[in-house]
């Protein structure tokens, strides 16, 4: 019986660390380069102790392409943050003119393009 306990204990650990691997993995980008891991040190280990140049340039490159894709989404995050602080600006000078005008921000409001518009009229304001 305790070695059935410690078997069953063993297991549910190595699974345990496993779901944690790929849930850290996901978030990183990294699922690809972790299944091939996996797959070269149990699965393809002969293939991958016969050709070991091979196997760790495909890991690089592997690693790589996830390196580029962390690029990618940084650009991206990037030009978001930049788009939105530009429409802040704009939003921001869009207030100050009218209230220069005299317009309560009460009778006005934004749509949907980032335009101050009249509540009432729904035209936009000059």
């Amino acid at each position: 019986m305790p070695l059935g306990l410690i078997l069953s204990l063993s297991v549910t650990l190595f699974l345990f660390v496993l779901s944690f691997l790929f849930k850290i993995a996901g978030k990183l980008r990294l699922t690809l380069p972790l299944i091939y891991l996996l797959l070269v040190s149990t699965i393809l280990n002969k293939w991958a102790a016969s050709h070991e140049p091979l196997a760790i340039a495909i890991l690089y490159l592997l690693v790589a392409l996830s390196i580029v894709s962390w690029l990618f989404a940084l650009k991206e995050k990037w030009q978001e943050h930049r788009y939105y602080k530009a429409l802040e600006e704009d939003m921001a000078w869009q207030i100050n003119r009218a209230r220069e005008k005299g317009i309560s921000t009460d009778s006005v409001h934004f749509d949907t393009d980032g335009n101050l518009r009249y509540n009432t009229t729904n035209e936009i304001v000059e």
